[in-house]
């Protein structure tokens, strides 16, 4: 009996433990993630699309560019990696639609490192230079207000 009695004691300490280091690994980590939104299914599949659920195939992921904690030092191993984003409030512009779609995000929230979610605090559309670079100039800015139609400076 004795012994039994502390295979049990040692079986339940096991099973705390257990429950324990689990329990800290799905606490989430503050963090800031840049990365580009894309549809899931082409990320997944590429060109060879299965058939979709209207609602449910236009689900957007992010793709890792850089991960950055809360004390500013980078997060390694993530680039590259997929982030599902995690149904809150703060994340539906970026899981569903074409608003945000195939932009480059800066994210802030909560990163669930082990099962790759991130759970949307504020997001931040970047802009690309290159999509400014195009536009230099302000000719098309300008309004005109005259009867010949060119622009009285």
């Amino acid at each position: 009996m004795n012994k039994s009695m502390v295979m049990a004691l040692v079986f339940v300490a096991f099973l705390t433990l257990l429950c324990a280091l689990s329990a800290s690994a799905q606490e989430g980590v503050q963090v800031q993630v840049t990365g580009k939104n894309v549809n899931f299914v082409k990320q997944m599949c590429g060109d060879k699309n299965p058939e979709l659920d209207a609602k449910l195939g236009s689900m957007n992921v992010l793709v890792v560019t850089q991960v950055l904690d809360a004390d500013g030092n980078a997060v390694e191993g993530l680039a590259g990696k997929v982030l599902h984003y995690l149904p809150v409030v703060g994340a539906s512009k970026l899981i569903v639609g074409e608003d945000n779609l195939d932009k480059d995000i800066s994210v802030k929230g909560v990163l669930y490192k082990d099962a790759l979610v991130i759970g949307v605090q504020e997001f931040e559309v970047q802009s690309s230079g290159a999509a400014d670079a195009g536009d230099w100039d302000d000719w098309d800015e300008l309004e005109i207000k005259t009867m010949s139609q060119q622009q009285v400076i």
